[in-house]
């Protein structure tokens, strides 16, 4: 989940602490809400990471330690202790280790709704866990949290507690009837697939951009994925055709109703048989294993040719090999999430790289 939204949520849990504002001693509800922001936002500083090594980023560090349920203790602990020490609030400790608590609390609850996996026995297991029912960024969710913050500051001092839990129970209402609209998007699926005579060994139903009604059904199969786009209510969201907007409108247009469902075909590795060897050799390398731990539909992003080259055999003319994770692609985009390996010339070595998101040819080195 976005980080806005995670700090938005921290300031309302904190707000639901049934708290008297006793001057000197007790937190005032400024305070209340700059420490449980600041605790709903913490996690996210495990962001620092993509800057040093993305790939070890996301396969390890993101949503690793500061997402643990094991850890929440001593974060709360370390936030509070940083607050009561620069505040100069040491009487109002007790009540600061509670907000700091709640506000890391909703941090991973929330992601752990996201198809992202979130380890939250760590360091005792390495197992990631998701619901799978909300998309990185939901306007409608982050909208009930808006809501339900606003109204309980709008309140009486003696309401805010009772407002604040009544928007936390509605946000989990709304995430429930995400769960339920998965449920019909696997079933509409599996019936999709049996129809089309395609034979998978298992659909997953990912939430997507713009609407909770839109899902991105992906089905395995022995040698490929098949990926569908779908809005469950039959029409697409609404986006305005602005040229400032670019491609949203078409990614909006792409979500089919279920009786125009189409079922694509994604490889997971090249059907030429030169290609698909050196895919595969560069798949197993060990400067690749972070990917390999990391994605879940691993596929084929785009293999491309070195420039004028005729002399070269084609085996030995690829440039650059990309690998992409389906959860993270859209609809009526280039493949937006992709690492790989490039070299400069027939003669050179192999090299760990990453496409920057939304980009063609911006290259980072991961080696």
């Amino acid at each position: 989940m976005d980080t806005i939204t995670h700090a938005l949520m921290g300031a309302q849990a904190a707000l639901a602490i049934p708290m008297a504002e006793v001057p000197g001693r007790r937190l005032s509800t400024r305070e209340r809400l700059l420490l449980g922001a600041a605790a709903g936002a913490f996690p996210d500083i495990d962001f620092l990471g993509f800057l040093i090594h993305p790939l070890r980023f996301l396969s390890q560090w993101h949503q690793g330690p500061t997402h643990s349920l094991l850890l929440l203790p001593a974060w709360g602990a370390l936030l509070a202790g940083l607050f009561c020490l620069v505040a100069r609030r040491r009487e109002a400790w007790r009540e600061a280790l509670a907000v700091s608590c709640l506000g890391v609390a909703s941090h991973i609850a929330l992601d752990l709704i996201t198809v992202y996996g979130t380890r939250i026995f760590y360091p005792g297991s390495e197992r990631r866990f998701s619901l799978g029912t909300s998309f990185l960024v939901d306007p409608l969710l982050s909208g009930i949290v808006v809501s339900g913050l606003v109204l309980a500051l709008f309140l009486a001092l003696q309401w805010r507690g009772r407002a604040a839990l009544a928007g936390m129970a509605l946000l989990c209402a709304y995430v429930g009837v995400q769960a339920v609209l998965r449920q019909r998007a696997l079933e509409l699926g599996n019936e999709s697939l049996r129809a089309a005579g395609i034979h998978a060994q298992r659909v997953d139903a990912l939430p997507q951009p713009f609407s909770p009604f839109n899902w991105k059904l992906i089905a395995r199969a022995e040698t490929d994925y098949r990926v569908a786009h779908v809005n469950l209510a039959g029409h697409p969201a609404w986006v305005p055709q602005w040229q400032v907007l670019g491609r949203l409108p078409a990614m909006a247009r792409a979500y089919e109703p279920p009786g125009r469902m189409v079922w694509t075909q994604r490889p997971r590795l090249p059907e030429a048989p030169a290609e698909q060897a050196l895919a595969w050799q560069l798949w197993v390398r060990p400067d690749f294993a972070d990917f390999r731990q990391f994605a879940v539909y691993p596929a084929l992003s785009a293999i491309t040719a070195m420039r004028a080259t005729p002399s070269v055999p084609p085996g030995e003319a690829v440039a650059c090999v990309w690998f992409t994770d389906l959860r993270y692609d859209l609809p009526a985009l280039e493949d937006t999430f992709r690492y790989g390996f490039c070299r400069d010339s027939a003669q050179a070595p192999w090299r760990l790289y990453r496409l920057a998101y939304f980009s063609q040819d911006q290259r980072q080195r991961l080696d």
